[in-house]
């Protein structure tokens, strides 16, 4: 199978480091840096880059989760990524935390029975 080609342009503003992405889907996003390089008007290729890697791992948790009709009501997907201290300052670790609001979980017998609530019974048998 072949892919088709994924194309995003990033296009200097004219103003510090101010960057507009344009992709090949039509969309559009914007970097920048903090001061003195730039001036904090968008957010940073580091934190796109880990937006992306949110996106994509979260859209395919919702595919698979509808496909096994799962009842999710919300994801948030928080992606982390721990930084060396030197330039470039390349990412050395990502961690990435799923926060899933469920409705229940319909094909789970321990979930029903607990969420429903049950009585427990005690006994007692002797042996002698």
């Amino acid at each position: 199978m072949v892919w088709p080609m994924t194309k995003a342009t990033a296009r200097w503003t004219g103003n510090k480091v101010l960057f507009d992405i344009e992709t090949g889907s039509g969309h559009s996003a914007q970097v920048d840096e903090a001061p003195v390089f730039g001036d904090n008007a968008a957010m940073r290729p580091t934190e796109m880059l880990l937006g992306a890697l949110g996106g994509c791992t979260g859209l395919n948790a919702v595919l698979l989760l509808k496909k096994f009709k799962q009842p999710l009501l919300a994801l948030e997907v928080e992606v982390e990524g721990d930084r060396e201290e030197e330039w470039p300052k390349a990412f050395k670790g990502i961690q990435i935390t799923f926060h899933c609001t469920w409705d229940g979980n319909r094909y789970c017998p321990i979930h029903a029975t607990l969420s429903r609530g049950v009585k427990i019974e005690h006994r007692r048998k002797d042996r002698h």
